[in-house]
């Protein structure tokens, strides 16, 4: 496979915009956690989790479906209809989350400790900016618009850090309005992206059957599979909230922000070449060293730097997080190469597979979750992710070579 001037431009920019999101989350969790404190902290991370974890729920995998036709469509009137169908599919999507929010609200306070009822119900709106955004990002991967989702990755985060800063020296912010800032400039930006993809809703009898075959045959298997996969990722943030308190859930999830960067090298690459992988039959050897090659530079950079990087940002209450981060960060190695295969076996219309790898991840994720961290805490919560990313590649790998092997090229 050759890569052209173009694709490799694409490559830079979402790499540059990639390391500027990181930075830019960097400095959102370093202003959080000095606004907040731990135990707010933790409670927003809590928040996220739920929101995130019903996110995951309510797609049943429309939006992969979508991202799909999307890179193989070849006129632009039943693109721009495709576009129409994914606003309708969020607009449902959304409004089911926000009835789980409502339903969820009520469970909480008996359930867990933070007695943040009031806030699921109050905010359940912002449902639609962390399910559109992700949705979102999907569906500019499937049209190659690397630009575009460079900008939404940079840009509200940029917003966000510069508003609420302003804010804050005026007047102290609290766990609402971080998360109405936060989220709001996102729901923003994901309004403004959708007008400027201007969706067609004329949408034919026949596209809906379209959609509804490929879900069927591609996006519906992978949604099953995230949901025993990426959904099941989100049972520590319940997990240590019920065992334990919210400020571990902080602590961890915060360690898990230090260790993000690690998994968009080989991610990146897959989100770039989607489109291109769509038409190849094996991964270019060139993408593969060059994953192996960055990652491994990054690991360096990263245990070089980490501790004396956080103790410059962060206060002493969240010094737990290091010790943890050290180890946290080979489980986003791992996934990140999983995750440069899973975008080569999506892009390839081999959703059941994708979802059969992730069945076992979910299994993992359950019990390691549950058990482990009843047991043994946020040590058991480690051994989970390490252990369920293991399992990710191990999956990837097994399903690509059987995936070549067939088409001869192996």
């Amino acid at each position: 496979m050759n890569i052209d001037k173009d694709t490799i431009k694409k490559i830079v920019t979402l790499y540059g915009s990639t390391f500027i999101g990181v930075g830019l989350g960097f400095a959102i969790s370093v202003f959080n956690t000095r606004v907040l404190g731990k135990e707010a902290f933790g409670d927003f991370k809590f928040i996220e989790t739920v929101f995130r974890f019903l996110a995951s729920l309510v797609s049943v995998g429309i939006f992969i479906s979508i991202t799909r036709m999307l890179a193989i469509a070849k006129s632009k009137i039943y693109t721009h209809r495709l576009i129409g169908f994914f606003v309708i599919a969020l607009a449902i999507a959304g409004a089911i989350g926000v009835i789980l929010l409502l339903i969820f609200s009520f469970i909480e306070p008996i359930w867990f400790s933070g007695n943040l009822g009031h806030i699921f119900r109050q905010y359940s709106f912002l449902i639609f900016a962390i399910l559109g955004s992700i949705a979102l990002r999907e569906i500019l991967k499937g049209l190659n618009k690397i630009y575009t989702l460079s900008v939404l990755n940079a840009v509200p985060a940029i917003l966000y850090l510069v508003i609420a800063y302003s804010f804050n020296l005026k007047n102290p912010l609290h766990l609402e309005d971080i998360l109405l800032l936060f989220y709001g400039f996102q729901l923003l930006f994901l309004i403004v992206i959708i007008i400027k993809l201007k969706p067609k809703f004329d949408i034919k009898k026949s596209l809906v059957k379209d959609v509804i075959h490929e879900n069927n045959t591609n996006g519906k298997p992978i949604y099953y599979g995230s949901l025993a996969g990426v959904a099941t990722a989100h049972i520590v943030g319940f997990s240590l909230s019920y065992y334990i308190d919210n400020t571990q859930v902080g602590f961890f999830t915060l360690a898990m922000t230090v260790c993000s960067p690690l998994i968009m090298i080989p991610s990146v690459l897959g989100t770039v070449l989607f489109k291109k992988f769509a038409n190849f039959d094996y991964i270019p050897k060139k993408v593969i060293i060059f994953s192996i090659l960055a990652t491994v530079l990054a690991l360096i950079v990263f245990y070089v730097f980490i501790e004396r990087v956080f103790l410059l940002f962060y206060s002493e209450d969240f010094t737990p997080a290091i010790d943890i981060s050290k180890i946290l960060i080979f489980g986003f190695l791992l996934h990140g190469f999983g995750d440069l295969i899973n975008r080569f076996l999506g892009a390839n219309g081999k959703g059941k597979l994708l979802r059969n790898s992730a069945f076992v991840v979910g299994i993992v994720n359950v019990l390691g979750y549950t058990i482990l961290v009843k047991y043994f805490g946020v040590t058991g919560a480690i051994v989970t992710k390490i252990f369920a990313s293991a399992t990710y590649l191990f999956m990837m790998y097994y399903y690509y070579t059987k995936f070549i092997k067939k088409n001869k090229y192996v």
